[in-house]
């Protein structure tokens, strides 16, 4: 009898054992994959943001691409893209900067001066800057976040860039 006893709790206690096994593993797997999946949303964030930023600049200048409308320059000494164009003989700018981590955009008639924290946010970024590589073409590096950042050559067909600070 006390034979038979010892065997049951022997079973109850290896039952209980694989039981403890199976929730631990399990537990194991659940916080891996959490963790592979919290990756992965951080990295699809951070291209999407980048892709977004970088194609948002694109779009205006292909939008804006005539005759000496489009310059890098700076705006409040910020580096930024800037856009002119005229609307019933007066002209106007458009300007793409960073500021306090955000790329911000701003239309003000020509000769205006404004705070560049007024600008409307398009989307966070580190970093933002542009550099002319010649007449028709320019660089725009873009950083969603101090690891990586992300560049793009833009080039101008229409009259090619004009030199505005």
């Amino acid at each position: 009898m006390e034979e038979n006893q010892q065997k049951h709790i022997i079973d109850t206690l290896f039952v209980i054992a694989l039981f403890c096994l199976f929730a631990l593993s399990a537990i194991f797997l659940i916080t891996i994959g959490a963790n592979i999946y919290g990756r992965t949303v951080n990295n699809m964030e951070d291209n999407f943001n980048s892709r977004t930023a970088l194609a948002y600049i694109t779009e205006k200048v292909r939008q804006s691409d005539s005759a000496d409308s489009i310059s890098a320059g700076t705006f409040q000494e910020c580096p930024a893209l800037i856009i002119t164009s005229r609307i019933e003989d007066t002209e106007y700018l458009t300007y793409l900067y960073e500021y306090n981590g955000y790329i911000k955009e701003i239309m003000v008639r020509k000769g205006m001066t404004l705070d560049p924290a007024i600008g409307q946010d398009i989307i966070a970024v580190s970093d933002f800057s542009l550099t002319p590589i010649n007449d028709h073409l320019m660089n725009c590096t873009v950083a969603i976040d101090d690891r990586q950042s992300y560049s793009l050559y833009i080039s101008v067909h229409s009259g090619g860039l004009t030199n505005e600070k």
